[in-house]
């Protein structure tokens, strides 16, 4: 089981794709003086998208499973209801342990992986730790694990939003930890970045009384208030397509054919601001006569914009989206290319992106109409 197996991707033309993890974006509230016990709350992680695609091809009866209070979110990931521990607000520190077990099952490919009661730990210094127990079944019995609250990934914690008493800490950056890496039979490495974490808490008993509400209503006065509260929940990053069809112009040997790719939208709803980088890369051109002409030789001049809303953005929000570099005909799109790409921080939102396309049509090209199929992939 040692071979490591990289990231799946998904292959798009006209559709979507869906990532990451739901998030709501809560007020902060006044923060708590001292420790409380746990009496509510979700651990939302999907431990990595590439291993949940890779995992979910195989002939597990199903590939991937969860029990014991564990659920599938819509977006893949799944969720864990909290079972104890405490948290501090104002301290930004919790080790709160959830509920659930997830299986991962490949019996072609010999093994079965048991994920339960994973525990989040968050020190208030920036760090923090995922630790879980995990079951591993590998090569026919060979190669087995059974581990009890073992450190899987380590955490770059933030700050909780705190609302009615209640914290979360959202996306938090996860990775691998070596004893991570033996527990999933070495798909991949030690120090490789894992889905974000986002983990929920509140206490046992709440203060039905919100401190931030109105006087009495029965007080009389001139004016009244009243506080609205809306929650924001993550949605999806997608990919549209304007066209499934490009036609580009004739052209004879030892000339270019030209024309625009269809324009594609790409939507980060997920309210994470992490990031995205859509790629293509095109199969070679044949002909119905037998002819072919070598993928390379298609180059792209790609553009990008963010799209336009009537809605204004949010207080500190910054939008950019950067088109990636030319490709000139003989050193083109056979190989993956970036068409466009947001970075973290910036790619809230939706943006447009498209490319002038270029085939350079060899010499020794036979007449004929050629086709071949170009695949974006969004991640």
């Amino acid at each position: 089981m040692g071979t490591t197996h990289g990231p799946k991707r998904v292959a798009l033309w006209v559709g979507a794709i869906t990532v990451g993890a739901a998030a709501a974006l809560t007020a902060t509230a006044p923060a708590l003086a001292a420790p409380v016990s746990v009496g509510g709350g979700t651990l939302d992680w999907g431990f990595k998208a590439s291993f949940r695609a890779y995992v979910s091809t195989g002939n597990g009866n199903p590939p991937i499973a969860v029990s014991n209070g564990a659920v599938r979110n819509a977006d893949g990931t799944f969720a864990f209801a909290a079972k104890s521990g405490t948290y501090d607000a104002a301290a930004g520190t919790a080790e709160v342990k959830y509920g659930g077990t997830l299986v991962f099952s490949y019996p072609a490919h010999l093994f079965e992986i048991t994920v339960s009661n994973p525990t989040v730990v968050v020190d208030g210094d920036g760090t923090g730790s995922l630790k879980a127990d995990v079951d591993l079944e590998a090569n026919n019995g060979t190669t087995d694990q059974h581990l009890v609250q073992a450190e899987v990934a380590t955490l770059v914690t933030t700050a909780p939003s705190v609302e009615g008493g209640a914290v979360k800490f959202s996306n938090l950056g996860a990775t691998l930890t070596a004893a991570g890496a033996s527990a999933f039979a070495g798909f991949y490495t030690a120090g490789t970045a894992l889905d974000p974490v986002t983990a929920s808490a509140s206490a046992s008993a709440t203060d039905p009384t919100d401190p931030t509400g109105p006087t009495d209503p029965g007080q009389g006065g001139n004016s009244a208030s009243q506080t609205i509260k809306a929650a924001v929940t993550g949605g999806a990053l997608t990919l549209t397509s304007s066209g499934a069809q490009v036609a580009l112009s004739a052209a004879t040997p030892g000339q270019s054919a030209t024309g625009n790719l269809n324009a594609v939208t790409v939507s980060d709803l997920r309210g994470t601001n992490a990031g995205w980088d859509l790629v293509g890369q095109v199969t070679d051109f044949t002909s119905a006569a037998g002819g072919a002409i070598p993928a390379n030789n298609l180059g792209w001049t790609p553009t990008a914009a963010v799209a336009s809303s009537s809605l204004k953005a949010a207080a500190g929000v910054r939008n950019a989206v950067t088109p990636g570099s030319p490709a000139a005909p003989g050193s083109g799109l056979g190989t993956s290319h970036t068409l466009c790409k947001a970075a973290t921080g910036s790619s809230l939102g939706s943006s447009t992106c498209g490319a002038a396309l270029e085939l350079g049509v060899p010499e020794s090209s036979a007449a004929g109409e050629y086709s071949a199929v170009l695949t974006l992939t969004l991640a």
